[in-house]
Order: C-alpha cells, then sequence, then structure tokens
C-alpha cells in the first residue's frame, strides 16, 4: 500500500498568487531585458584615401579609439578610394578620437590558398609604414556633426 508521507501542497490563496506571479516577473524580467540600451550611437561617416596622390583602391584602414574612449572601427576604400567607416559590422562610429592605421594588399597579387593552409596575404604597397599605432601619424576626431572625414593622404615614399 503507497505511503500517505507526500509533501503537503499549499492551497487556497497563496498557492493560486503564486502560479500567477512566476509568468508575470518572468515577462517583466523578458522586457527589461529588451529595453536595455543598444550600445552607444554611432555617426555615419565616409572619407577617401590616396596614397601618392592616386586612389587606394582595397586599402583597409582600421580606427583606433584613444583616450579610452570608442571601439575599434574600420574600413576599406573602393576603386575611387570612398570607404565608409563600420563599427561591429554596422555602418557608422562612435565619437572620439582614433589613431588612424592602414594597409594596401596588392590587388595585383590575388592570395593564395592551397589546400589545408592558410591564405598567403597580398604584399602591403605600403611596406608596413603605417601598419602599426606607433608608426602612423594619421588621427582623426569624430564628432556627432562629422560627415565625411578631410580625404586621407599616404605616401610609399
Amino acid at each position: 500500500m503507497p505511503s500517505n508521507n507526500l509533501p503537503c501542497r499549499p492551497h487556497g490563496r497563496f498557492s493560486s498568487l503564486r502560479f500567477r506571479l512566476i509568468p508575470a516577473v518572468a515577462i517583466l524580467a523578458a522586457a527589461l531585458v529588451g529595453c536595455g540600451k543598444a550600445g552607444p550611437s554611432l555617426v555615419p561617416v565616409k572619407g577617401t584615401i590616396t596614397v601618392d596622390g592616386k586612389p587606394a583602391e582595397g586599402a583597409v584602414l582600421i580606427f583606433h579609439p584613444t583616450g579610452g574612449k570608442g571601439s575599434i572601427a574600420s574600413a576599406a576604400a573602393d576603386a575611387s578610394g570612398a570607404f565608409v567607416i563600420t563599427s561591429n559590422g554596422s555602418a557608422g562610429v562612435v565619437t572620439g578620437s582614433y589613431k588612424v592605421t592602414a594597409t594596401w594588399p596588392d590587388p595585383a597579387k590575388k592570395p593564395k590558398v592551397t589546400l589545408g593552409a592558410s591564405p598567403e596575404d597580398a604584399p602591403d604597397l605600403l611596406e608596413g609604414r603605417y601598419v602599426s599605432v606607433d608608426k602612423s601619424p594619421t588621427t582623426v576626431e569624430i564628432t556627432a556633426a562629422t560627415k565625411e572625414l578631410p580625404p586621407i593622404a599616404l605616401t610609399t615614399k
């Protein structure tokens, strides 16, 4: 014969209230998580880059925040040297000061891919002159009013 020593279940008003509160608390928690700030607002910024006075198609720019504000952003130049800055996959950049580094992979030398190995990068036409934050002389200031940066003019000499 089964034992009748089962734990007591609360009856009445408190039991009913508890089962109504659990879903209400879960919905409130989900709403609060969904209403959180999505992150800093991004300013849409574009610009152009030239090397020795000519558009630097394929040049890659990295924007490194200075002063502890902002996050790393990037851009790649099109055939006319024009670029749009992106941050974490979204167009735009957080306001602040940035040190700009650049590489310019040789477009005539496509990366070599061998089976089971990483692709070999095309040589940097800038020969590493602007690849490090310490070496690069280029800085930019992004404000809420910034729409377009002054042209970034680099040299191979």
